[in-house]
C-alpha cells in the first residue's frame, strides 16, 4: 500500500511540474487461464489456475534530449492469498530509467536504471513477455548511432551480495551492433561477458551474431553463439567450449489468407564426457525461451533440462490469417539430444520426444487481443525414463489489454 501511495504522489508531482504534452500513461491488464497436465502421468488430474499481470507506466519528456519511463507491475495468481483480506505484496518496480540523447553533443545516448533489454530474435537476451513477471535488468546502456551502424554497450549488475571487495557479485557486459548490409538484410554481431568476482567462479563470454532478411516472399533468420572461458561446475573449475545456432526460413504464399510455411532447426551443444574438465554443454543466457523450444516450456534451462546432453529441435511451421483479425499458428517440434543418453545397461538413445503446438490470436479491437493455445507432448525414450511414459497436455486462454 505504501508503494502505491508513493507512486501516486510521484505521478501527481509530474503532472504539476509538466504539461500533459510531456506525459504519457500506459496500461496493461493480462489475465491468463491455464489447464496444466504436463507431469506425464495419466493417473493425475490436470491443475487449473489463473494468473494476472497488471502494469502501469508513465513516460515523460520534459526536454528535447531528456526522457524517462517508470513502470509499476503487480503479478499474481488468483487465490494465492491465505484469505480475501491478506496481501501478498506483489507490487514492484518493473522498469525505471532515464535517457539522455546526444550527450555532450555527441552521437551518444545514455540510458540508466532498471529496464527490459531485447536484441535480435531474443534467443540470447529478451524480456520474456510470456512470463507473468518478465525479465528486467539493472544497469546502463550507451548507444552510438549513425546512418549505417548502431552499437549498444551495456553494463548490468545481475547479483549484488554486498560482500567485501564485491566478492561473489555477478556482472554482465555486452556489445550489440546493428549492421545494415542492404535495406532488406540486417546482421547483428554481439558479445556477452558474464563475470563473478573472483573469476574462478565464472568468466564466460558468448560471441555470435543474428541475421534477418527478406527476399520477396521468403524470409530468413539466423542465430549463432559460441561460448568460451571458464566456470566452477560440478565442484571443479572447467574450461568452456560450447555453441548454439538456429536456422529459420519462411515462405508466404500470395493467397487470400496469407498462408505461411516454414522450417527451423535449433541446436545447442552437449557434453559427451562430463568427467573431464572441458564443459561443452551450451548454457542458457537470458532468452525468451518460450518462443523457441516448444510452448510447453520443457527446455527453458538447457543445461539442466537436457541433462547436459544438448538439444536438436526440428520444427515445421504453418500459419494463416482470416480477415486480418484472426491468426492461426501450428508448430510441430521433434526433439533430439545432441549427445547420446546412456542407460544403465549400456544401450543409448537421443529421443526426447515431440510436441505439437496450436495458437490462435484474435484482435478484438485496437486495445484488446485474445489468445488461446493447446499443446500435446509425446515423450520419447529419454523423457519416458526421466519423467513418465504418458503423453502430456496443456491449454490456455488469455486476454491482453494494452492502452
Amino acid at each position: 500500500m505504501k508503494k502505491i501511495i508513493l507512486f501516486s504522489l510521484i505521478l501527481i508531482s509530474y503532472i504539476n511540474l509538466y504539461s500533459q504534452e510531456n506525459l504519457k500513461f500506459s496500461f496493461q491488464i493480462r489475465p491468463r487461464f491455464e489447464i496444466d497436465n504436463k507431469d506425464f502421468k495419466s493417473s493425475t488430474n490436470p491443475n487449473t489456475f489463473t494468473q494476472l499481470r497488471t502494469r502501469l507506466g508513465l513516460s515523460f519528456n520534459p526536454l528535447r534530449n531528456l526522457s524517462g519511463f517508470i513502470q509499476i507491475q503487480d503479478s499474481r495468481t488468483f487465490g494465492e492469498e491465505q484469505s480475501t483480506l491478506t496481501n501478498t505484496k506483489n507490487l514492484d518496480v518493473h522498469q525505471a530509467y532515464f535517457i539522455i540523447k546526444d550527450i555532450f553533443n555527441l552521437p551518444l545516448d545514455i540510458k540508466i536504471g532498471r529496464m527490459e533489454l531485447s536484441y535480435g530474435s531474443e534467443k540470447f537476451i529478451g524480456p520474456v513477455g510470456w512470463s507473468n513477471i518478465g525479465r528486467a535488468f539493472d544497469g546502463g546502456v550507451i548507444t552510438y548511432t549513425n546512418k549505417s551502424i548502431k552499437a549498444e554497450i551495456f553494463a548490468i549488475r545481475e547479483i549484488e551480495k554486498f560482500n567485501p571487495s564485491d566478492s561473489l557479485d555477478q556482472n554482465i557486459y555486452g556489445l550489440f551492433t546493428d549492421l545494415y548490409l542492404k535495406s532488406s538484410i540486417k546482421i547483428q554481431p554481439f558479445i556477452i561477458w558474464q563475470r563473478i568476482n573472483p573469476t574462478s567462479y565464472l568468466d564466460r563470454a558468448t560471441i555470435g551474431f543474428y541475421s534477418k532478411g527478406e527476399h520477396g516472399r521468403f524470409t530468413h533468420e539466423i542465430d549463432f553463439g559460441y561460448q568460451f572461458g571458464s566456470a566452477f561446475i560440478a565442484n571443479r573449475k572447467q574450461n568452456i567450449n560450447a555453441y548454439t545456432f538456429s536456422l529459420s526460413g519462411d515462405y508466404t504464399f500470395k493467397l487470400k489468407h496469407k498462408p505461411t510455411i516454414g522450417l527451423q532447426l535449433d541446436y545447442a551443444s552437449g557434453d559427451n564426457n562430463p568427467a573431464d574438465n572441458n564443459y561443452k554443454t551450451y548454457t542458457t543466457l537470458y532468452p525468451t525461451s518460450h518462443k523457441f523450444y516448444g510452448y510447453m516450456d520443457y527446455f527453458i534451462n538447457l543445461q539442466n533440462d537436457t541433462y547436459g546432453l544438448g538439444i536438436i529441435d526440428l520444427i515445421a511451421k504453418l500459419s494463416c490469417t482470416h480477415l486480418d483479425k484472426i491468426k492461426f499458428n501450428f508448430n510441430y517440434h521433434l526433439f533430439k539430444s545432441a549427445e547420446d543418453y546412456k542407460y544403465v545397461f549400456g544401450s543409448t538413445s537421443n529421443n526426447f520426444g515431440s510436441e505439437l503446438d496450436l495458437v490462435i490470436n484474435y484482435k478484438y479491437n485496437e486495445y484488446t487481443n485474445f489468445e488461446g493455445g493447446a499443446s500435446l507432448f509425446l515423450p520419447g525414450d529419454i523423457f519416458k525414463e526421466k519423467k513418465g511414459k504418458n503423453n502430456s497436455t496443456w491449454f490456455y486462454i488469455m486476454a491482453i489489454i494494452n492502452i
